[in-house]
Parts: C-alpha cells; structure tokens; sequence
C-alpha cells in the first residue's frame, strides 16, 4: 500500500476524532446537570379541584401560577386555579355553564393584576365567554359569543395584551 494513503487516512481520523471530543464533552456537562421533577399536584385526587388542565402556567404578581381545567370543579364544567410553588392548590372559580365552560385555553396576565381568559362553551348562547378573573376570585364575564353570526362562536385560543395597554383580546386562532 502506498504511504501517501496512509499517512492521509490516519491525518483524516485524527480529525474524526478531534471533532467528536468536543461533542462528547458538551453531551457530558449537559447530563451532568441532571434536574429532578417533582409533581406539585395531580388533578382529580381532590374532589371539586378541576380535572383535564390543557394549558400552561401563568405566573401572577404574587409570585403564585394560575391556570385552568377544562373539566372538573362542582358542575365539571371547568376551573380556574391558583397553585404555589409549594403545591398548595385554591380553585379561585368553578364555572356553571352559564357564566362559562370549558376553558381550554390558558390565562394571560393583564398589566392591571387580573388575569383574561376564554372559554370554549357556556355562557347565554353556550359558544363561550370572555372572562376576567382577580386573585381573590372575583370573575367579571366580559363578553359572550354567539350573540349574532358576525362576533365568532367556540373560541379555542387564548387572548393577548395590546400593546396600547387594553384589556386582552382574542388571539389569533
């Protein structure tokens, strides 16, 4: 065999090699930093506390999470929730179908302390609401689909802030 060959097959894996170490120390040092889960709650384990949570967590100025259940709560029409880090759960509101149902979609925190949300069904004409909703559990419906066949009915998304400050509206869906 020639020794050109040689000598540019071995220069070649000594680049291999050079290459993968990084890589291999990089793999290393992110599983150094191994992170434990701990479960703060398990929805249905308490009676009344909200079943089916299908949207993310939102944290409110209290430091506290705030989230909703599409099912569960008193008539399983749905519950908005507070959760501390700590893992002690409030259910701040239990919906009724008539002021709301379903709310799938997450919660936004206004610039006013209040958190905006909507839900799927309820409300007069059972094709949603727009609701605000204080830490304390004071709900306020703001609006309600289906009035007439211009204002959209079922509304999956959540809501976001204008940048002029105003109340949340629907997003996009």
């Amino acid at each position: 065999m020639n020794k050109g060959i040689r000598v540019g097959l071995a220069a070649s894996k000594l680049r291999l090699v050079i290459a993968v170490i990084p890589l291999v120390l990089v793999c290393r040092a992110f599983n150094a930093d191994a992170q434990t889960e701990t479960n703060l709650h398990s929805f249905g384990s308490v009676l009344n506390d909200g079943a089916t949570p299908e949207a993310g967590l939102v944290q409110g100025n209290d430091g506290n999470f705030y989230g909703t259940t599409d099912l569960g709560g008193t008539n399983n029409d749905g519950t908005v929730f507070q959760i501390t880090s700590q893992g002690t759960l409030t259910s701040l509101w239990q919906f009724n179908g008539t002021n709301g149902k379903n709310p799938s979609a997450g919660l936004v925190l206004g610039s006013d302390g209040n958190f905006y949300g909507t839900t799927y069904r309820g409300g007069t004409n059972n094709d949603g609401t727009v609701f605000r909703i204080a830490t304390n559990g004071t709900l306020t419906t703001l609006w309600q689909f289906g009035s007439d066949a211009t204002n959209g009915k079922n509304i999956p998304a959540g809501l976001v802030q204008g940048s002029d400050g105003n109340p949340p509206a629907p997003a996009a869906a």
